[in-house]
């Protein structure tokens, strides 16, 4: 708790503050103080020592206050878990399934982030990386795939109404700005006969985080780099959540919202599949979530899975 408020106290400040300062702000010994400091270094937060005092380098992180605020205004998920620095917060989700309850795990900083077919994804702070857990959704095996539209459009949605900026969705889970990879969606999820036990949804938004040439196939973008200016990632988050709890279980809505922003519907694409490679024209998706590809033949092609290429044309 100790943490907490120092935390608090050093983000809401914009010059060094002295340990003397800080323990008689919040009623602690000097000792309590510097120890807590270092606890917070250990977990990452990058807090300058001086011989004046402490000073927070770099103010764009969480605390707990924050996600509590956000809580306040939803109900399916009961709690945010906050993390400095995890594996994945996909891993970290595993681990709390046994709870039984809707929760999002939310990480500053990703080692081992990881997107669609186990490919590596870069987790640097400043980005937004979390997991939704939903135990037990009331869907069957089939109705799964709508998870993975909403996800993708709220993501999208939050970015719009937040930043007004003009994000689209790129089949199947590809957020983009401007043509380039902003944000992706990667669904797990365990079926017992034909209900779901849980799924996993890992949401991963380039934010105030620097970003690679390339992701995967494309270009990749962040939201300060499409802005020119550093956003708050709080405000992001908390209409992400709302969005999702609004749209949740909306299947009709969902991939009618879907399809109205989709950069991919319309266009000449190549699709990668496990087994072939297929080129033609993305005309719709069916009642299914497949996308119904349509090829030079005239032969039209539902497709459940792969990798989608958006052609020049």
């Amino acid at each position: 708790m100790q943490e907490e408020k120092i935390l608090k106290f050093l983000k809401e400040s914009h010059q060094i503050i002295s340990g003397e300062t800080i323990a008689k702000a919040l009623n602690i010994s000097r000792v309590s103080v510097w120890k807590a400091i270092k606890k917070l270094k250990e977990k990452g937060y990058p807090i300058k020592t001086t011989k004046k005092g402490y000073f927070l380098e770099d103010k764009d992180f969480f605390i707990e206050e924050d996600l509590n605020k956000i809580l306040e205004k939803i109900s399916l998920f009961k709690k945010i878990y906050l993390f400095p620095e995890t594996t994945s917060t996909m891993d970290v989700a595993k681990s709390h399934i046994e709870k039984g309850e809707n929760a999002v795990f939310l990480a500053e900083r990703q080692t081992k982030g990881r997107g669609r077919l186990g490919r590596s994804w870069e987790s640097q702070r400043g980005g937004l990386w979390l997991t939704l857990l939903l135990y037990k959704p009331p869907l069957n095996l089939k109705e799964a795939f709508f998870l993975n539209y909403l996800s993708s459009l709220v993501t999208a949605k939050a970015m719009i109404e937040t930043f007004n900026l003009p994000a689209r969705l790129k089949w199947p889970n590809d957020v983009l700005l401007f043509g380039k990879k902003v944000a992706g969606v990667l669904l797990e999820i365990k079926a017992e006969v034909d209900s779901l036990e849980y799924a996993l949804i890992g949401i991963g938004i380039n934010v105030n985080n620097p970003v690679l040439e390339k992701k995967f196939m494309i270009p990749a973008i962040s939201i300060k780099e499409a802005i020119g200016q550093e956003v708050d990632r709080a405000s992001l988050l908390e209409k992400l959540l709302i969005n999702f709890e609004t749209l949740y279980l909306k299947k009709k809505e969902i991939l009618n919202l879907w399809k109205e922003f989709s950069e991919t519907l319309g266009k000449e694409v190549k699709i990668l599949t496990s087994s072939s490679t297929l080129i033609g024209l993305a005309l719709d998706l069916d009642e299914e979530g497949r996308l119904l590809l349509k090829t030079k033949e005239g032969e039209i092609i539902p497709i459940s899975s792969g990798d989608c290429l958006h052609l020049r044309t």
